[in-house]
């Protein structure tokens, strides 16, 4: 069936009108005359409902970027409510920054069933820097064991 702008068209007065499965369904339809503008406002409007995986699909299928910094509150705000999984699933969406996932880190530590996890995302997501040497230019000393 070919694109039809009219189909467009009543898809963003649906948007409008918050129906945004209608909205969803005639754009997804017509994807090729669907503006980034109307892809962006759709995604918009589901982060509003918390309909995360509906926005990311649209995101995907308009060529838009993700709305990351949203993601990122949200994540925040998951995290707050110590809703892990959900907090873990939009950080890593939003590609977080070192900061949030050390915090997400120090959230898991306090509890000790998810000790695994803690792991897991720390050897993920926080990169631990090298060593830091100490080089005085002089040759190393032997330290003998003494019985």
């Amino acid at each position: 069936m070919p694109a039809s702008q009219s189909e467009v068209l009543v898809g963003r007065r649906y948007l409008e009108r918050g129906f945004l499965d209608a909205a969803m369904k005639l754009f997804v339809r017509n994807a090729e005359l669907v503006t980034a503008g109307d892809w962006t406002g759709l995604a918009d409007r589901l982060m509003e409902r918390n309909r995360i995986n509906d926005a990311v699909r649209i995101c995907e299928l308009g060529s838009v970027p993700l709305p990351r910094d949203r993601f990122l509150t949200l994540g925040d705000a998951a995290l707050k409510r110590k809703d892990i999984d959900g907090a873990m699933r939009l950080y890593e969406l939003a590609d977080a920054d070192q900061d949030r996932w050390t915090r997400f880190v120090d959230i898991l530590t306090r509890l000790p069933d998810r000790a695994r996890q803690a792991v897991e995302v720390a050897e993920r997501h926080l990169r631990n820097p090298e060593p830091e040497t100490f080089d005085d230019g002089r040759a190393p000393r032997r330290i003998k064991a003494v019985k």
